[in-house]
Formats: C-alpha cells, sequence, structure tokens
C-alpha cells in the first residue's frame, strides 16, 4: 500500500512537470494557426497594407503586427522541446518516427481520396503519388525536417552528454554565430531549416542539463519576452517608417532572428510555470494529444487551398 501511494505521488509530480510543456504545445499550434491566418489568409506578402496617417489606422496596424510577431516563436519552442526531453536519451525513438509518419501518411492520402470521392478534385496518379510520399514530396516541410532531426537526436546527445558546461556554451556561441540572421545566418540558414532545428535541438538540451534547477520565477521570462517583442515590434516600425511612410506593411521575422532569444525566453517561461487543478491539467492532456493532427490537417494541400480559397 505504501509503495502503490509513492507510486502514485511520483506520477502526480511527473505529470505537473510535464503538463506546462503540453501547454505550450497547444499555445505554439494556435500560433502556427495564426501565422497561416497572417500569409494565406491576409496575404501578408502580397503587398497587404494600412494606411496609418489616422490614430485607427496605427492601431489596427500594431494590433496586427504585435500579433504576427507574437506567433512566429511556434515552430522554434517545439524544437527546444524536443531537445529539452531527448538530450538525456541516446536511442533512436523509432516507435515515434513511425507514430508521426503514419500520422502523415494517413491524413494526406485519406483528405486527398475523401476529396476525389465528393468531387471536390479529380483523381491523377501524380497527386496520388505526392500524397502518398509526403515526406519525399516535401509536402510538410515540417515534418520532413523533424523526422530528420529525430535520426540524427541519439548522435546529438550523444555528443553533447560529453560536454562540460564551458565546452557546451562555447558550441552554443558557435552555433549563435552561424545561426544568427544579422551574422552568418542569413547566408547559410535560407532554405536550410534543419541547422535551425539542431541549434534549437542543442538549446534544449543545455536547458535540461545545466539550467533545470533555476528559480527564476516565470514574470521574469514573461518580462524578458516583452522586451524583446517590444524590440521587434519597434524595428518593424521604424522599418516601416524609413520605407513607407504612411502605409505600414505586416513584417514578420525569420526564425532564426530576434524571434530565436524570443522562442527561448518563451520557453523558459513556461518551464518554470506550476500549473495546478486536475480537471485543467487534463484538459490541457487532450487538446495537446490532437495538435499534430491539426497541424497535418489543416496543412494538407486539398484543404489548404479550400481553406484559404474561402477565408481570403
Amino acid at each position: 500500500m505504501k509503495n502503490e501511494s509513492i507510486s502514485l505521488e511520483k506520477t502526480t509530480k511527473e505529470e505537473k512537470r510535464l503538463v506546462q510543456y503540453e501547454l505550450l504545445r497547444v499555445i505554439a499550434m494556435f500560433g502556427v494557426l495564426m501565422n497561416h491566418v497572417f500569409n494565406y489568409g491576409l496575404h501578408i506578402y502580397d503587398d497587404f497594407t494600412l494606411d496609418v496617417s489616422s490614430v485607427d489606422g496605427f492601431t489596427l496596424w500594431s494590433i496586427l503586427e504585435l500579433m504576427k510577431l507574437a506567433a512566429l516563436p511556434s515552430v522554434n519552442c517545439y524544437i527546444l522541446i524536443t531537445g529539452y526531453f531527448l538530450v538525456n536519451s541516446t536511442h533512436w525513438r523509432l516507435k515515434g518516427i513511425l507514430k508521426v509518419w503514419s500520422i502523415t501518411w494517413f491524413y494526406s492520402v485519406s483528405i486527398y481520396l475523401l476529396a476525389v470521392a465528393i468531387g471536390l478534385c479529380h483523381f491523377q496518379w501524380e497527386e496520388m503519388f505526392r500524397h502518398a510520399t509526403p515526406l519525399y514530396s516535401n509536402s510538410y516541410w515540417f515534418v520532413t525536417s523533424y523526422i530528420a532531426l529525430m535520426f540524427l537526436a541519439p548522435l546529438l546527445s550523444w555528443g553533447l552528454q560529453r560536454l562540460s558546461q564551458r565546452q557546451y556554451l562555447l558550441v552554443l556561441i558557435l552555433g549563435f554565430f552561424i545561426c544568427f540572421q544579422f551574422f552568418l545566418g542569413k547566408y547559410v540558414m535560407d532554405n536550410q531549416q534543419i541547422v535551425l532545428f539542431v541549434y534549437l535541438f542543442m538549446i534544449g538540451g543545455y536547458i535540461q542539463r545545466f539550467h533545470a534547477d533555476s528559480r527564476r520565477r516565470p514574470a521574469f521570462y514573461a518580462i524578458l519576452s516583452v522586451l524583446i517583442l517590444m524590440l521587434m515590434y519597434c524595428i518593424t516600425v521604424a522599418k516601416n517608417y524609413y520605407f513607407n511612410r504612411h502605409d505600414f506593411y505586416i513584417y514578420a521575422m525569420a526564425y532564426h532572428g530576434l524571434v530565436l532569444p524570443f522562442s527561448v525566453t518563451i520557453f523558459l517561461f513556461f518551464k518554470q510555470l506550476n500549473i495546478k487543478g486536475r480537471n485543467f491539467q487534463k484538459s490541457i492532456y487532450a487538446i495537446a494529444s490532437l495538435c499534430f493532427s491539426v497541424y497535418i490537417i489543416h496543412t494538407q494541400s486539398v484543404v489548404d487551398e479550400i481553406l484559404w480559397k474561402y477565408a481570403a
């Protein structure tokens, strides 16, 4: 009876430790959806501008710009979580890789066949092949890069576990100069998402190994996050004013620019959260379990085309 009590207490503590990361997954998925709304719904990359000569116009632009900037760290946060939990494992997680692949394949193929069956599109063998080979055709860039990272993860973990804290920091500093946009990043990072994923994995691993017992309160990282967000916002204001004067664009930033430290501070904020309430925790776990499917469904090419056709 005593052993059962200890086991139950251990499980409860473990769930409390994990739930904040599941909440981050949920919020990050919402951020991904928001990114797609901005990109494909508002068409912010297709000369979408707002007249900011009035207070109302500037206020509306500011709200949209801040929403866009706040959603950018979403993908990075997923990889930070991965590095945080896998840095101590040197085993290939083939079951996890197969699960990611099978979910991707199932939705990619089944949605296409359903669309054909109800007359939304005509069957073509070329399209069938593309949907049946989502990784080969890179229909889902995130999934392709993520699975590649999963294959690399045991080797990365094996090497990182052999580094002292000082050596690990030196590796991160070198990686920062390679990945950060204002240094070498803009030359080596474009269309090389896996490089950034590896670096984010290493950052998550460093936090796990050397920052796991930090006593900083969530408010500290919340303030840092807001400061970085406001810096990004001020840069977009200055850039718009210099180039456009009155017709302001909604600017995004590269994942390997200021979004990178912004992502880390957000991750650290959630890491320090202490989420209570059994029912709230269960709700978070339930929603988090659906996040990957939501991503695959709404970015499936048939759904993507129909969704933004009517949303635009």
